[in-house]
């Protein structure tokens, strides 16, 4: 593959991950890089170095916890790092709108464009995702299905005990629909601590089995497993017109032309990845639960440094 191509694909592959990836993962889902070793890493470390020359910032976070990955990195190119602020007035953006509508570039391009000017929603390229074999964790999932079966695995540092409901196929990966205490969750399969443990036949709780398109919304804060949350957020001028037409939920308006929004979220990961995308455009007020986890990680964050 040509170096130009591989590094603009990693580029593209970063920018429309919703949560920060490790090394693995990209050597896993991108197929740029031959491999996990050395040599890869080397070239690896190369494109980063001239992303990072031609003005495109790659942050890094440490990984925590006690597995195999931890002390590892994870990197992420946040939409503040490319964004353009060139303080366009309404009638301006309209007017861009008005021009990228009738000019027939790819549809990915023309939105990315716009998100990057201020002006239109959030750019929506698909991923360089691909996953060739399928997991282990399928085979029992689809028997506890089969058999009706109370399925047991950990995931996100908890044992969970889930009604199972529907194995599908999204964005180049496997997830597991499951009912968790009556609450509808969304679990990546690839994600899972353990092995998955089946109960005995008929145990498990019936529910409605939707369409896999309908099984997991299309917004990535949505997708993890715990209990959904709402968070309000204060998004500063250069995003807040963006921010609400792709999400609306606007409570507040301000004079200085920001404003504040309510945002459902389950997954805290993609959540944080969301918000810091947008650098200090944007601060979350509540709840305070939440205001006091960001906090703490950028704590820690700073403190590893």
């Amino acid at each position: 593959m040509d170096k130009n191509e591989r590094i603009w694909k990693l580029l593209m592959f970063l920018r429309a991950s919703p949560v920060p990836l490790s090394w693995s993962e990209i050597v896993r889902e991108t197929h740029l890089y031959a491999d996990d070793g050395p040599s890869s890493k080397k070239t690896f470390e190369r494109d980063k170095k001239d992303l990072r020359n031609s003005g495109v910032e790659i942050h890094t976070e440490i990984i925590g916890g006690s597995d195999e990955a931890a002390g590892g990195t994870r990197y992420a190119i946040r939409d503040s790092d490319v964004f353009l602020d060139l303080d366009l007035t309404t009638e301006e953006s309209v007017a861009l709108e008005m021009a990228a509508s009738m000019v027939q570039f790819d549809a990915a391009w023309e939105i990315d464009a716009l998100a990057k000017l201020g002006s239109g929603v959030l750019p929506t390229p698909p991923p360089l995702r691909a996953q060739l074999s399928a997991p282990d964790e399928l085979v029992a999932l689809y028997d506890a299905l089969d058999r009706k079966c109370v399925a047991t695995f950990s995931y996100g540092g908890k044992l969970r005990h889930v009604d199972p409901v529907l194995v599908f196929w999204r964005s180049g990966s496997w997830y597991l629909h499951a009912y968790e205490n009556d609450v509808a969750k969304n679990f990546k399969i690839e994600r899972l601590e353990s092995a998955v443990a089946i109960g005995r036949e008929n145990s498990a709780t019936p529910y409605p089995v939707p369409e896999p398109a309908e099984a997991m919304a299309e917004d990535p804060l949505l997708h993890g497993p715990d209990d959904a949350f709402v968070a309000q957020v204060l998004i500063d001028p250069p995003f807040a017109r963006r921010v609400e037409r792709d999400r609306g939920g606007v409570l507040r308006r301000n004079e200085d032309g920001s404003v504040v929004i309510a945002i459902e979220v389950r997954s805290l990961g993609a959540f944080r990845s969301w918000l810091f995308g947008m650098g200090d455009h944007a601060v979350v007020l509540d709840p305070p639960a939440l205001v006091d986890e960001i906090t703490s990680w950028l704590s820690a964050i700073l403190g590893a440094e």
